[in-house]
């Protein structure tokens, strides 16, 4: 994985995970991988300024000292992800298909999609 990928990753991480617990008001991970996660991602971005300019949501992330993600701006995207992932953890609890699956299972090409775009947001 590249820098900026690493970069890109733990900003989405960020922005999903920080929209659930401050505007859900739900968590999916402890704080202390939040914590981990907003360590590494204030780090890479103070040691790899150029490339970090480079990668999606740098103004939401510019001047981010990974203390707190409540008052980054959350896109609609982050938003979806976020609450498939949240509703993906709440059915897994009971046991449950949850209905984002159903319905993705019927496009597997949108089923891929959601798959890349989540499987590294845990």
């Amino acid at each position: 994985m590249t820098v900026q990928e690493k970069i890109r990753q733990r900003r989405r991480q960020m922005l999903v995970h920080s929209y659930i617990y401050y505007e859900l008001n739900e968590n999916i991970i402890s704080d202390s991988t939040w914590s981990k996660w907003a360590k590494e991602l204030q780090e890479l971005q103070e040691k790899y300024p150029k490339e970090a300019a480079e990668v999606e949501e740098a103004e939401n992330f510019k001047d981010w000292d990974g203390s707190s993600g409540a008052f980054l701006n959350f896109g609609e995207n982050i938003k979806t992800v976020a609450k498939i992932l949240l509703e993906h953890k709440n059915c897994s609890n009971q046991h449950k298909t949850p209905i984002f699956a159903q319905n993705v299972q019927k496009t597997t090409l949108k089923s891929q999609k959601v798959k890349s775009n989540t499987r590294s947001l845990f």
